[in-house]
């Protein structure tokens, strides 16, 4: 049972995210190169915020991020439909020379840090005895915001995870980031697994709730680039 003071994510049943534990939320930018290519984050100041928040999961709410209860004029669903198991069930594994590369597809969030104009990561394992493009091929890992994708070191099988703060970030028109191992609670109560890295649907319309599937780029979901600075 998680303690009141426990940084957490309560997916409420056909209405916002309920974050408690004083979790930050701040504005997460992808930065792109010329190119469109993915390549780094730009983080604004955190969101005044109390201890304890709402954060919209229906798409609609007029104070993105935060919820102005708007779900309950749309009559909003939000069924989960997210797989419960741990993703360990899921990942595929490629093991290459001198690191092992994990993916889980159902985690994706096409966020497009795994690749660039060139390559991507999976076509690079094919040239990991470079220790150059290894160290690449391992930092376009690490940058995968839902942890779709993650890696290992041979001998070693434990996952190597970046080192994260417990932390929200809004991606514009795109869905939450949530960092350092913060639970994510059901509507039913039960408890996904904890993980370093995930992204949360934030349009309303992921086929893979409350887990971001890319569905937003495809609906064109938007927000105001700048929202309200005060939330309860």
């Amino acid at each position: 049972m998680s303690s009141p003071d426990e940084p957490r994510i309560v997916v409420r049943q056909g209405g916002p995210y309920r974050v408690s534990g004083g979790v930050p939320v701040r504005r997460t930018a992808i930065v792109y190169t010329q190119y469109g290519e993915p390549v780094d984050v730009d983080e604004s100041p955190d969101f005044p915020t109390e201890r304890t928040y709402d954060l919209c999961r229906c798409g609609q709410s007029s104070t993105k991020p935060f919820c102005d209860s708007t779900h309950e004029v749309i009559e909003f669903k939000g069924t989960e439909s997210a797989d419960r198991g741990p993703t360990a069930a899921r990942q595929q594994v490629f093991e290459a020379d001198g690191v092992v590369l994990y993916d889980d597809r159902e985690l994706c969030t096409h966020a497009g840090y795994c690749g660039d104009r060139f390559t991507n990561v999976w076509e690079m394992l094919e040239e990991t005895g470079d220790p150059a493009v290894r160290e690449r091929l391992i930092a376009m890992v690490r940058a995968c915001p839902s942890g779709r994708l993650a890696y290992s070191i041979p001998p070693d099988p434990t996952q190597v995870e970046p080192e994260l703060d417990p932390k929200i970030g809004v991606e514009p028109d795109g869905p939450l980031w949530v960092h350092g191992g913060v639970r994510i609670e059901s509507q039913d109560g039960s408890t996904y697994e904890v993980r370093n890295r995930v992204t949360l649907c934030r349009c309303g319309r992921s086929r893979n709730k409350p887990f971001c599937d890319g569905t937003h780029e495809i609906v064109g979901f938007r927000d105001p680039a700048e929202p309200p600075q005060a939330a309860g």
